[in-house]
């Protein structure tokens, strides 16, 4: 029914049928801990982007001050890696 519909599924379909019954179990287990892999990845990739905008955010804060101190935008520069357009925006 799948393989009718969508046509690209007739070979694992085919393959399915012809595996033994621990073959199967075997696969299952594979695709079970692929999917606890793959939630682990997602979490890990949560963490480094929540990282990331904190480090942002605090490169943009620490820009303001030394922008309100009257320190030069090439200074700015230097000192957080931000662009002298996105300093010139704060």
């Amino acid at each position: 029914m799948l393989a009718k519909k969508y046509p690209e599924l007739k070979k694992p379909v085919d393959c399915a049928k012809t595996m033994s019954w621990f073959e199967r179990w075997r696969d299952i287990q594979f695709h079970k801990n692929l999917a606890k892999v793959d939630e682990r990845m997602l979490h890990l990739q949560w963490e480094i982007d929540a990282r990331e905008k904190g480090l942002a955010e605090a490169k943009l804060e620490i820009a303001r001050k030394m922008k309100e101190l009257g320190d030069s935008a090439e200074k700015i520069h230097a000192v957080t890696g931000l662009s002298v357009d996105d300093i010139s925006k704060l």
